[in-house]
């Protein structure tokens, strides 16, 4: 037999009372399924004042009473009401409460019995630990952050015939007791003892006390990690909610599950035993020590984090010294609306993590290390307006389905090799054109924010404090992640609307030092801008680490090296993170091609990131990467001073781009009617006579590599002796070819 969870006005709950319905004015909220039943405001049967709320029902076993706007009830611990059906022409019945919150989750309790005449008043529980409210179509836990936004409220009655009569409610009363600051932690547990270094230790817990605002909550909850050197760490805790995922054929969707919970997630550094304790502070100041514990660091394969090299701030490298050159193409979000041309194929669409799933497999099969992921409000995105998606809470306030989203990719890029440039706000977010989202943005003081227009983001002070709290969040919920290269704050930064370089250049002075103060781990910063020319009073400060932007061009080679020559006065390192333009498949996947392959013979951190992702998935072109990752893997570049080549070429319609010193070079030789030219060669030719006259190299004996682009392979090794001059006849090759220099020892 089930168990009926309720209570009568006997059983001892607080004095404290608050009534939130007596009826006594308007009843607009309140609503009936059947809608032609009538419900009206009473005087018979009124509990407190002098009306009740009636329904009447016409020929029906069944009626639908509830209340359809926003309640928080996160502060109370009951609820109580009293129902009557009238005992003359009364039938006895059954019901259950229920309430909705805002994401249309579904909870109710068990049945309750009533018979005709009686007048009952019922005490439901709405404490954290209660069983009462069973989760109907997901497997969400009823918990205090579910009581802060219930969307509807609502009692069924289901009667033992056919009935004609009215049902009554009073006095609906909410209860809680005084504020109690008690600082404990349950249902703690560690997700190891042991863990390799570099990997994620995570402390999962439940607190008692429920905070207005979780994401700035008023006690600061975190954990201080002492490592077997005596380094110490500060890490925030945040707040967590599980979710399933399934897939349907409209897409993916989660299913949240469980209770909210606080987590804490350190990437220990070391090897030996950490020392741990987790504090509450009270106005930064005062501070409580709540639990303590210790756990083992043994070694493992992990490379570590990726910070820019101590000996070359050009280029990148991990904890543990090992070089990281990045290669691999943009996954913005699980798929992209656009094509650079009207695409001869249709692709799946909504796959959401699971497209990852494929994404990052391929990319690992070959050779790819590397993505750029964004923050958007349709992807991964954790702060928007509520009337976009129920999962979204406005500002200051964060999507917990999406950050679980984000988790997930985290934990698989771990598993495939993948590390990520984490863009934490697109352009659209703040653009009136092009991409506008600005006019859904919660800012907007439209949408009840306080910008008036999208450039005052940069220098209002309330809107740099909620980005600060957004930081935090991310920081605390994210820094742990090795494979999270990046923090990059902006895509496209100067096609926000309005833009004035003054305001950005005053943001990102403010922002970028406190981001890298409050990440205990000191991730590499950047920002993304779109044009070639913008912006030198920002990229000139000392703050902005490196220099970030796009190539699109279908002369993809020219793009790529006048990228690097507008800003190599900088002195700052460089990367391209986006490009990729083609009328067709032959010319796309040509302008791919030569983007990577150029991109890797100039002196900049990593291979150009092209744009067209699903172009490349349906396709298969991945072999391209596989290709350029076989060339470069034994390669390192740091502190070797490779510079653009100042070589000439001869030959009809070929060049070449290249990067040297004194002693090695790398140089792809290419078709220009094929990647360099507005009239584009649709049928390759067969190139036979290339000659590369090269300057700068030492006399002596060097090996020649000649490498297919397409196929990751040598062709042909020589052995070349170097007098005064540096001449080489370049074999014969359709397309392009590439070749690898170096003076034996």
């Amino acid at each position: 037999m089930r168990k009926i969870f309720f209570y009568f006005v006997m059983i001892s709950i607080p004095a404290f009372c608050e009534i939130i319905f007596d009826f006594e004015g308007s009843i607009d909220e309140w609503k009936v399924e059947p809608e032609i039943f009538k419900i009206y405001s009473s005087e018979r049967y009124s509990n407190t004042g002098e009306y009740s709320l009636c329904t009447e029902v016409k020929n029906s076993r069944s009626v639908r009473i509830f209340y359809q706007k926003n309640l928080n009830l996160k502060f109370y611990d009951y609820i109580s009401f009293k129902i009557y059906i009238p005992e003359e022409d009364g039938i006895d019945g059954e019901f259950i409460v229920y309430m909705k919150d805002d994401e249309y989750n579904w909870f109710e309790t068990d049945k309750i019995r009533i018979k005709r005449g009686e007048e009952k008043r019922v005490v439901l529980d709405l404490r954290d630990n209660t069983h009462l409210w069973q989760p109907v179509s997901s497997l969400k836990a009823f918990d205090s952050y579910v009581k802060e936004n219930i969307s509807e409220f609502g009692i069924i009655i289901w009667f033992g015939d056919i009935y004609n009569g009215e049902v009554y409610l009073d006095t609906f009363e909410l209860f809680k007791k005084e504020k109690e600051d008690k600082f404990f932690i349950y249902n703690f547990r560690e997700n190891s003892k042991k863990i390799g270094r570099y990997e994620k230790f995570e402390l999962t817990f439940e607190f008692p006390i429920i905070f207005e605002n979780p994401f700035n909550p008023d006690l600061k909850i975190k954990g201080i990690f002492v490592s077997p050197t005596e380094k110490s760490y500060d890490i925030s805790a945040f707040l967590y909610h599980d979710y399933l995922r399934t897939i349907y054929d409209e897409g993916e969707k989660l299913i949240s599950y469980g209770k909210s919970e606080w987590k804490i997630r350190f990437t220990p550094e070391e090897t030996g035993i950490y020392r741990y304790k987790i504090i509450i502070s009270k106005d930064n100041r005062e501070e409580f020590e709540i639990y303590k514990g210790n756990f083992e660091v043994v070694e493992s394969n992990k490379n570590g984090f990726v910070y820019w090299d101590k000996d070359d701030k050009y280029y990148l490298s991990f904890s543990n010294g090992k070089f990281f050159y990045p290669i691999g193409h943009t996954l913005r979000s699980p798929d992209d609306e656009r094509s650079p041309y009207n695409y001869e194929f249709t692709y799946r669409k909504g796959l959401g993590t699971f497209a990852y799933d494929n994404y990052f497999k391929k990319m690992m099969e070959n050779g790819e290390n590397y993505t750029r992921i964004w923050m958007g409000v349709w992807w991964i995105g954790i702060e928007w307006n509520y009337n976009y998606a129920p999962h979204y809470k406005n500002l200051g306030r964060y999507s917990l389905e999406n950050s679980w989203k984000l988790d997930y990719l985290c934990d698989i890029a771990e598993k495939y090799g993948i590390f990520i440039d984490l863009t934490l706000i697109n352009h659209g977010q703040f653009s009136i054109h092009p991409d506008a989202e600005w006019w859904d943005n919660p800012y907007n003081e439209i949408n009840d924010g306080f910008l008036k227009s999208p450039d005052e983001f940069f220098v209002n002070e309330k809107a740099i404090k909620f980005f600060k709290q957004r930081l935090n969040y991310i920081v605390s919920r994210w820094s742990y992640c090795p494979n999270i290269v990046f923090w990059e704050l902006w895509n496209e930064v100067d096609l926000t609307g309005f833009y004035s370089s003054d305001k950005v250049r005053y943001w990102h002075k403010v922002i970028y030092p406190y981001l890298k103060s409050i990440d205990p781990y000191k991730k590499p910063i950047s920002t993304h801008y779109c044009r070639r020319e913008d912006d030198p009073m920002v990229w000139i400060i000392s703050e902005l680490e490196s220099l970030i932007g796009n190539a699109y061009h279908n002369l993809i080679v020219d793009s790529v090296k006048d990228y690097y020559e507008k800003r190599k006065f900088y002195g700052k390192p460089m990367f391209i993170n986006e490009f990729g333009v083609g009328r067709d498949r032959i010319f796309l996947e040509d302008n791919l091609h030569g983007g990577i392959w150029s991109s890797s013979m100039m002196p900049m951190f990593g291979v150009a990131l092209f744009w067209w992702w699903p172009f490349i998935d349906y396709f298969d072109l991945y072999f391209h990467y596989k290709s350029l990752s076989k060339f470069w893997e034994k390669e390192d570049r740091r502190n070797k001073f490779l510079q653009v080549s100042d070589g000439k070429i001869k030959g009809k319609d070929v060049d070449f781009v290249g990067i040297q010193n004194k002693e090695e070079g790398f140089f792809w030789i290419f078709d220009k009617k094929i990647f360099n030219s507005q009239i584009k060669r649709i049928k390759p030719v067969k190139i036979e006579d290339a000659v590369l006259k090269l300057n700068g190299f030492l006399p002596g004996k060097y090996k020649i590599e000649f490498w297919d682009t397409y196929k990751g392979e040598i062709i042909k090794e020589i052995v070349y002796e170097n007098g005064k001059d540096f001449i080489i006849h370049i074999i014969p090759f359709e397309k392009d070819i590439a070749l690898k220099i170096k003076k034996e020892k």
